[in-house]
């Protein structure tokens, strides 16, 4: 029963966030009753940044410009809590669930746009956006598996998949994590393979349909409309970030300010987000919810960068594909992403145990 509750746990992101949220729920009661069993857990020390950060996030809310606005946000704050059911999980139910959760879920995508066709591949998940950044996310993990692990052949079908959906949803910042994430993949399995990927891809681009290689071309211009549209919001992004320093001006309200503080009549006339995760956590929830993350991320890559398995090696590129996009897209407040990302990161410490006295083991707590 375990097996099966840990397999669409991991599946579930890929398909719907209403299956992803209530089995986070039903694991935390499972992780409570353990807990109160006496049943103790480690924890890798990014756990202890998060809660960090969600206790922020909960201030910042609190003391929002309109706290009836950003409390509704904090409906969210228990996905925080996903790594703690993750690690009760084994490794290879968690681990079949992410591949086989992705490749089904971009494998019928694929067939899902044959018939209903749409300019942009939006999956399950219902918009092209949250869709590029998991499958950006799962073809670096099932590249790292691919790659430090071996062949097999739930991989080479989900990896085949996955890389047609991500080119179908046209989403640039997905493509530059994926990009990032594949050299430092390549890399670390022979650092000759990272520099022949900038040729391989150039030639893939050659060879794509034009639609492809045309969003891919647009990232360097400076005239391209949505390029525009993201500059003019870092800038306004910058100007209400000042507005409220340290607990920021609070959740959900970064698009209601946005028509005040925008100045002439620049595109665009409103937004959802600022299109950056770090500017956006700068103005919602300040400088100390920004710094949280940032040790939060900081603790992930420490904890993984000496690591040679496959699930360390994987989690590492996912966290910097990851953190690539994060700078052209909000992506961390996408519930199906961040709850892919929290499984992924924690795969790697299931059953790992800390060897005391030896400094290449990574640290863990105990509550």
């Amino acid at each position: 029963m375990r097996e099966v509750f840990c397999f669409l746990l991991s599946l579930s992101p890929f398909f719907s966030i209403t299956l992803a949220e209530g089995l986070v729920l039903l694991g935390l009661a499972w992780a409570g009753f353990l807990f109160l069993k006496g049943k103790r857990q480690r924890f890798p020390d990014f756990f202890f940044a998060l809660l960090a950060f969600a206790a922020l996030s909960f201030l910042s809310a609190l003391f929002s410009l309109d706290s009836k606005v950003s409390l509704r946000d904090t409906k969210e704050l228990f996905l925080y809590l996903i790594p703690g059911v993750v690690l009760l999980c084994s490794k290879n139910a968690i681990k079949r669930g992410l591949v086989l959760g992705a490749g089904l879920a971009a494998f019928l995508g694929l067939i899902r746009d044959i018939f209903v066709r749409q300019d942009r591949l939006t999956g399950f998940v219902g918009h092209y956006m949250t869709e590029g950044g998991l499958m950006m996310m799962a073809l670096l993990l099932v590249v790292a598996l691919m790659l430090f692990e071996g062949l097999r052949w739930e991989y080479a079908f989900s990896v085949v998949a996955v890389l047609l959906a991500l080119l179908l949803t046209l989403t640039r910042s997905a493509w530059v994590g994926a990009l990032v994430g594949l050299v430092f993949l390549l890399y670390r399995k022979k650092k000759a393979l990272a520099g022949l990927l900038i040729p391989a891809v150039l030639a893939g681009l050659m060879l794509a349909p034009s639609r492809i290689r045309d969003r891919a071309l647009s990232i360097f211009s400076l005239s391209n409309p949505t390029n525009v549209e993201r500059l003019n919001m870092w800038k306004v992004g910058l100007r209400m970030a000042r507005l409220r320093p340290i607990f920021g001006i609070g959740q959900n309200m970064a698009s209601r300010l946005y028509p005040q503080y925008k100045k002439n009549n620049l595109p665009p006339p409103e937004i959802p987000h600022l299109h950056n995760t770090y500017l956006q956590l700068a103005v919602e929830r300040g400088f100390l919810g920004l710094l949280a993350f940032l040790v939060f991320v900081f603790l992930v890559i420490k904890q993984l960068w000496n690591r040679k398995d496959p699930e360390a090696l994987g989690a590492l590129a996912v966290m910097l594909g990851f953190l690539a996009s994060g700078f052209f897209e909000y992506n961390f407040g996408d519930s199906e992403v961040k709850i892919a990302l929290l499984i992924i990161i924690s795969l790697p410490f299931i059953h790992h145990k800390e060897v005391l006295n030896d400094k290449n083991t990574q640290k863990a707590s105990v509550i």
